[in-house]
């Protein structure tokens, strides 16, 4: 019985890489990827929840909620104004 080609390993095959990376430096690559959709100026937050088995299960950034069709955005007073903390954000 002949081989089959495709059981076949050359001899100069490298093999797997061996430099990826792990579970949790891809998903915390995966959270600072989200915390850039943060509008917020001054604070960027990203979280990635996984099961056990590796498989994301939550994925979200701090934002407000949805108002429908109210642009948020426009109701928010971005900057930090005023020396008191009770008059910034």
């Amino acid at each position: 019985m002949s081989e089959s080609p495709i059981m076949k390993v050359p001899k100069d095959d490298p093999g797997p890489r061996e430099d990826n990376l792990g579970w949790a430096e891809y998903f915390m690559a995966l959270a600072h990827v989200t915390a850039m959709r943060s509008k917020d100026p001054s604070t960027q937050v990203g979280a990635v929840i996984v099961n056990p088995d590796n498989k994301v299960v939550g994925i979200g950034y701090n934002g407000f909620p949805s108002m429908g069709e109210i642009d948020n955005d426009a109701l928010l007073n971005w900057g930090k104004k005023g020396d008191k903390p009770i008059d910034s954000k």
